[in-house]
């Protein structure tokens, strides 16, 4: 045989090698649920649901970061409303009052050796623009039905989820219902700034009783459809870890002037070139939890797409890119970090001697505040440029956190709201997802290993929309099954005594020895810190010590700028291009 046929069937069998690896590897991804029956949840009047939702609406509950900016009234009447609106409730369940205005009901269980059950809310909204020329169909604070809907401020986030648990709860104690585990229902009051005042105090009160939970349900995730490229049908997204949450301001100084006579280099201009530096280098990225979250939709996922996800050595760069094209999905590929505020100037004739601009950072597993810190420091600080505390003198501080613990999507907890889910929501599919926002269950990870966050709606892309926008509204039959899930998911987790959670985590753990090579890996990955490489000496220099920040004084972690910085691998190093000229002279 001569050396080219040699050489072409060499090839060939390579070739088909590799056909055969992509196409098992192919095979192999994805998780297949069994079939679960339809279920026929407690019927409920999704309409009157809507109108004690809309009662909620109308109290304007409005958080902010300064606790002295807040309007008590609002809280304190949305307090009475619950009184007023669930006597049974209110007779058999303790109230707290925690801190400020954060509430915490206690349903004592008949077997208080079990650990307990919590489900969260907040009773706080964002503003809303409420004049004439707002977006707003309907008032939104209103709370007015209209079109098969509850209009207004918080009907999505998060008043309507609460109103929806106090109506299953109230369901229960009027029928009678005793859990064997006790059930709290914790409702923090300042979710939408940091949840500092609420939900970190309620948590401080029930470790200082010695209070552990078995399962924790916050807002999250939803039923929605055309939020995961490519996959067509209806998907349950059920957050089961969030990112991390830093913001930085990024500071210019230059010695100002008249306009007539500018200088080479301007404060606004380097402020410029330092955000246009952060844009055009963004962190890089990581396949392992879009993988992760794409497995468990099985066939549902395109081939060509599970294919590239299931053979990163092969297609790893076209899948990093696919994922990048979709806001929603490159947030699960990478940290993000982007301008929010920028400051600058006064008058057109004037050289401002300062400019700055707030970048908002959301953290991936893996990496930490510190990481995410030292390395835009490194990218754009310089003489003229600084990384600075938004708040106060350090990083580290209750505005900022690491990201969560991934929850166990195999314990039992998990498989119960999962199979509820496929349950009411016939067709769907459940994907456990890492959230970008920030929700008020971070904080609970000291009290539970099984944190989950995921509201009963079914919303379009358009209703998802309208939170912290405008025309937010939850429909009548959402308000309705809403009240049905809670009330059902509630009896079966407080219900569950040791011996059952006991058999059902050992039939958990015999089935986990079937699970596909890609799911292991993909868990095993997600749990460990990411790998990092040497830092590309193309990089710009890390600016010296800010006076600010010096270590010990700034940052509760010893930082040292003058260091190499260590990054997150990457098929394509980044590179920096020079941002902008030293001042001379």
């Amino acid at each position: 045989m001569d050396p080219i046929t040699i050489a072409i069937i060499t090839l060939v069998a390579i070739i088909a090698l590799i056909v055969i690896i992509v196409l098992v590897q192919t095979s192999q991804f994805g998780i297949e649920y069994e079939d679960v029956e339809p279920i026929n949840l407690p019927e409920v009047d999704g309409e009157s649901v809507a109108q004690r939702i809309g009662l909620a609406v109308q109290l304007k509950t409005i958080s902010d970061v300064d606790p002295e900016k807040v309007d008590p009234r609002p809280f304190e009447a949305f307090r009475d409303l619950i009184r007023t609106l669930y006597p049974q409730l209110e007779e058999k369940l303790t109230r707290e009052v925690i801190n400020r205005h954060a509430l915490l009901y206690t349903w004592q269980g008949s077997d208080p050796s079990l650990d307990a059950v919590c489900f969260t809310a907040h009773q706080d909204v964002v503003p809303a623009d409420e004049g004439e020329d707002s977006g707003w169909t309907h008032s939104p604070f209103a709370g007015e039905l209209a079109d098969g809907y509850v209009w207004g401020r918080g009907a999505l986030d998060c008043k309507g989820i609460l109103i929806c648990l106090l109506e299953a709860v109230n369901n229960l104690v009027k029928l009678g219902y005793q859990p064997k585990r006790t059930i709290y229902l914790a409702f923090g009051d300042d979710e939408e700034n940091s949840g500092v005042a609420g939900a970190k105090q309620i948590v401080k009160t029930l470790k200082e009783r010695g209070v552990r939970l078995s399962f924790l349900l916050d807002e999250g995730g939803t039923v929605t459809t055309g939020q995961i490229e490519g996959v067509k049908g209806p998907v349950a997204i059920i957050g089961i870890s969030e990112k991390g949450y830093l913001s930085l301001k990024l500071k210019a100084r230059v010695k100002g002037g008249h306009s007539a006579m500018p200088p080479t280099q301007t404060a606004i201009g380097a402020l410029s070139l330092a955000i246009a530096a952060l844009e055009s280098n963004p962190f890089p990225q990581t396949l392992e939890v879009a993988q992760f979250t794409l497995s468990h939709l099985g066939n549902e996922v395109p081939f060509l797409q599970r294919m590239a996800l299931a053979n990163p050595w092969l297609f790893g760069k076209i899948a990093k890119k696919r994922l990048a094209a979709l806001p929603s999905t490159n947030a699960l590929t990478r940290t993000t970090a982007v301008p929010t505020i920028i400051k600058a100037g006064s008058a057109d004739n004037v050289l401002p001697a300062e400019a700055e601009a707030v970048i908002n950072c959301r953290i991936m597993p893996g990496e930490t505040i510190k990481d995410v810190y030292e390395r835009i420091c490194d990218l754009v600080a310089d003489e003229i440029v600084s990384v600075e505390p938004v708040h106060g003198d350090t990083i580290m501080d209750d505005r900022a956190w690491n990201p969560t613990i991934i929850s166990d999507v195999e314990s039992p907890q998990y498989n119960r709201l999962a199979d509820l889910i496929l349950g009411a929501f016939p067709g769907t599919k459940v994907a456990p997802v890492m959230i970008s926002g920030a929700t008020d269950a971070r904080y609970y990870n000291d009290l539970c290993s099984n944190v989950y966050r995921f509201a009963p709606f079914y919303l379009t892309k358009e209703e998802i929309g309208t939170v912290h926008s405008d025309n937010e509204r939850v429909s009548f039959e959402n308000a309705g099954r809403a009240v049905g899930f809670y009330q059902a998911l509630i009896a079966q987790l407080a219900s569950l005594t040791a011996e059952q959670e006991t058999a059902e985590r050992d039939a958990t753990e015999e089935e986990d020895e079937d699970l596909s090579d890609a799911e292991t890996s993909a868990i095993d990955r997600m749990n460990e810190p990411l790998k990092v490489k040497p830092l590309d000496p193309t990089r710009r220099k890390a600016r010296e010590e800010h006076e600010d920040l010096k270590s010990g004084e700034g940052v509760t972690e010893e930082v040292t700028w003058k260091r190499s910085v260590q990054y997150i691998d990457d098929d394509e190093p980044l590179v920096v291009k020079p941002m902008k000229k030293k001042l001379e002279e």
